[in-house]
């Protein structure tokens, strides 16, 4: 039976702090906040599916900062190459299904080709939704909306990573330059 390692501590104590709840719960927190925070000001801003601004900056919200930095930069690439090759095939595309197949392994050369393998998913992802789903306003205000509510999710998911319970290094980095 295993017991804790400090006089008095309880199990359960043990439990948590071996599961890291602590870090768990504020990385949570994080990234409810930033999801609420992309509705908002999407709705503020007028783009009219923010809810794309919510899940990009849940997608990229890390209990790390470091993964969440990387996964921010896969994002924006991802989407940038996906809403441009998703705006292209619009003009090409008129419902056939094996062209779209094509764009889709498209995205993910060109990703891969350009070293962004990470980011080929994500691509594919903006161009299904560029080429799939009907948005009033043509294909290029389509890649336009998608290229900025992921935008936003982003550029919010970045600030509250590093405003809201800021990893150690940067609090010291503040306090050290002040």
């Amino acid at each position: 039976m295993p017991t804790s390692s400090v006089p008095g501590e309880s199990r359960f104590s043990t439990w948590l702090k071996e599961k890291n709840f602590g870090k768990q719960a504020i990385g949570a927190f994080k990234t409810g906040l930033a999801a609420v925070l992309c509705v908002w000001l999407g709705n503020l801003l007028g783009l009219e599916h923010s809810y794309w601004a919510a899940v990009s900056a849940i997608v990229v919200m890390a209990y790390d900062t470091t993964l969440t930095f990387a996964s921010c930069w896969d994002r924006i690439i991802g989407t940038a190459i996906g809403a441009f090759l998703g705006w292209a095939t619009c003009y090409v595309w008129h419902g056939h299904y094996l062209l779209y197949g094509l764009s889709v392994a498209l995205c993910l050369f060109v990703c891969s080709a350009l070293a962004f393998d990470k980011a080929g998913r994500l691509a594919a992802v903006a161009l299904s939704i560029i080429v799939l789903v009907k948005i009033d306003g043509g294909p290029a205000q389509a890649a336009i909306a998608r290229f900025l509510e992921v935008g936003l999710g982003i550029v919010v998911a970045l600030a509250v990573t590093l405003l809201v319970f800021p990893p150690r290094s940067a609090k010291l980095q503040v306090n050290a330059a002040t």
